[in-house]
């Protein structure tokens, strides 16, 4: 039975007017609360009410805990219309009203109360479903999707019909393009202000929920029995293109389903236009690619036109940059650079000396060897031409290939010293380049040095000054170019090679060299590559005991057999590169006291046996067609 209150309390003292507050008795009645609570809690209850009609969730030690109320406690419930409720209770001081309790309204989807939700755990059971839902969706035939659609939809909110509708915005109309289990449906067009239901729904972007469509009838379903009906829009990139509703459920529709609506039909919509948005993407590439194509092209011809300019200004450097840019070009491809280094590599090759057009002309076509101070001012251009592309905005380090083209890497180069790790890759492949087309040409001060020299050259630096591996395909490429080329070594048959142990003795040599018809083998370490020296028929020869007429002299010369290759051998075997020309193969045969040459591949590895016979054919066919006339077989 309920104590009569004799006095109110002024809650303005408390310091908590304007929120849902409740002043308890001891027993957990309500005696007075504010407009707000009465509102939302009891509207249509007289005061006093008991706590737990208000809140049916209120458990048996939360009103426990009220009933003996000693400090101010914080505790979570639900209340009757299913809305999450925060309490703070505080005792009064007050004996007959010895509880105030606040309260404050919170979203149910926060994670922290969900356990509270009568349907949590249901929730979770179902979210495997729902994703099966929009699994089946996006993967369902083209024509099928739109139904699949409506029909997920209708499962996802336990309805029994559903539909989607297109919205034409510049209109204000809706078009019905799709009913559950409903194949032929009528798609005439009409105005949404025909249908203020879901004129709401679109003005408000917000879901509409009707639970007594008797109020409120659809026209669109005026052949259909509806109960209850939800619908929410359909937006995609910030606008509404369509309405999917649900209809006839057994329970009323909530917040939560229009929610969980929403967001299916907004990833829905988002899939079904995904293919339609990647074939717009792919045509958006496929023109930018090609513009850049055309960007890139245009730029080769600018850049080409550039170096022509600096060739008219250095005649005797002609077709220098084009020829540093192919070969840096090759390079860089058999080294693994990327499709994109390599365009910026040739375009880099193709101005590398762009610096040059500030030099003097006179000190560009000079006939003698520049002075010291002339040299400096040479040097300069590497800095000039960054300077003058400075203001270029390149998709490649362009600037930095023209200012780092004479930098070495072990700091000797100019114009500051850098060394390998400080220098790009693109640079040192260009700087290999150079030296090479250098050498190779004709200078105003020196004829071309040959690709003798330019080997001496760039193996003296590998390593060093030069990218090891720049150098070897440098080599590599330049010896198969001379290769196609019958004045080069490699073009000549060249005779086999016989390799011989250290330990093989003489007698045993000299069969295998009869055996194999040559006059020479080349004596290898016990790995059976390395070349410790070489053995002629001539040596051999020279090691027989010239008389054999007595017998000490037969076990003289028997003994002499017995020897060991490398007792006898010499050491210093005459080699030249296969790569080298016939004219350089001619001068070191003449010049050498033996008969051959042991021809070598890049890595100084024997590959044939060079005598005098193929090469002096080799030189008088080269001889008639330069003369015009046949050569002789």
């Amino acid at each position: 039975m309920t104590s009569t209150i004799t006095a109110p309390i002024n809650i303005d003292v408390l310091g908590i007017s304007g929120l849902q507050w409740a002043l308890l008795d001891a027993e957990l009645n309500v005696h007075q609360a504010s407009q707000e609570l009465l509102a939302n809690l009891c509207p249509e209850s007289d005061l006093p009410v008991p706590l737990c009609q208000l809140l049916p969730a209120l458990s048996a030690d939360q009103q426990m805990s009220l009933g003996f109320l000693q400090r101010r406690i914080q505790f979570q419930c639900v209340s009757l219309e299913g809305k999450g409720v925060h309490c703070i209770a505080a005792p009064t001081g007050n004996d007959q009203l010895p509880v105030c309790l606040s309260l404050m309204e919170f979203d149910l989807d926060n994670r922290w109360l969900m356990e509270l939700h009568p349907n949590y755990n249901h929730a979770l059971y179902s979210s495997d479903q729902w994703i099966g839902h929009l699994e089946t969706v996006i993967k369902s035939a083209p024509e099928e999707t739109l139904n699949q659609l409506v029909s997920r939809a209708v499962h996802i909110s336990q309805s029994h019909d559903g539909y989607l509708m297109h919205y034409n915005p510049g209109k204000r109309e809706l078009q019905l393009t799709t009913r559950h289990q409903t194949r032929d449906i009528d798609s005439e067009r009409f105005s949404i202000d025909l249908c203020p239901a879901l004129a709401l729904c679109i003005d408000d972007s917000a879901a509409y929920i009707c639970n007594d469509v008797d109020d409120e009838p659809l026209p669109f379903l005026a052949d259909q029995s509806v109960s209850n009906h939800l619908s929410v829009p359909v937006i995609y990139r910030g606008a509404i293109v369509g309405v999917v509703g649900v209809f006839n459920r057994d329970k009323p529709y909530t917040e939560v389903d229009a929610k969980s609506l929403m967001v299916y039909g907004a990833i829905i919509w988002h899939a079904i236009q995904l293919p339609k948005t990647l074939k717009v993407v792919a045509e958006q590439s496929r023109v930018i690619r090609q513009q850049k194509q055309q960007l890139n092209h245009s730029l080769v011809q600018l850049v080409g036109a550039i170096a022509d300019a600096l060739e008219v200004n250095d005649p005797y450097t002609a077709g220098h940059q084009r020829s540093v840019a192919k070969l840096a070009h090759r390079i860089g491809r058999r080294m693994g650079l990327s499709h994109h280094q390599l365009e910026g590599l040739k375009l880099g090759g193709l101005i590398h000396d762009i610096g040059k057009l500030a030099i003097p002309t006179q000190l560009l076509t000079k006939p003698s060897h520049l002075n010291e101070e002339e040299f400096d001012l040479i040097k300069t251009h590497s800095e000039r031409g960054a300077a003058i592309i400075k203001d270029v905005e390149f998709p490649w380090p362009i600037r930095d290939m023209i200012l780092q083209h004479h930098e070495r890497l072990d700091g000797s180069g100019y114009p500051y010293g850098l060394k390998e790790p400080q220098i790009l890759i693109e640079s040192q492949i260009l700087a290999v380049a150079d030296v090479s087309d250098s050498i190779l040409s004709h200078r105003p001060y020196r004829p071309a040095l040959g690709f003798e020299k330019l080997r001496e050259v760039l193996l003296e630096g590998r390593g060093a000054q030069f990218n090891r591996e720049a150098v070897d395909i440098c080599l590599e490429l330049l010896c198969e170019e001379r290769t196609h080329s019958v004045e080069c070594i490699d073009a000549i048959a060249l005779g086999p090679i016989l390799k011989l142990d250290l330990d093989t003795t003489l007698a045993k040599a000299e069969k295998q060299m009869n055996r194999a018809d040559l006059s020479v083998a080349l004596v290898v370490d016990e790995d059976g590559h390395t070349v410790r020296g070489y053995i002629t028929s001539a040596m051999l020869t020279f090691w027989h005991s010239p008389l054999l007429d007595t017998a000490a002299e037969r076990t003289l010369d028997r003994e002499l057999q017995h020897r060991k290759l490398h007792q006898v051998m010499k050491h210093e075997v005459p080699k030249i590169e296969r790569c080298a020309s016939l004219e350089s193969a001619s001068s070191r045969l003449q010049s050498s006291e033996e008969h051959f040459l042991m021809v070598t591949d890049s890595n100084n590895a024997p590959v044939g046996i060079l005598t005098w016979p193929p090469l002096a054919q080799a030189l008088q066919d080269k001889l008639a067609r330069t003369s015009g006339l046949s050569p002789t077989t």
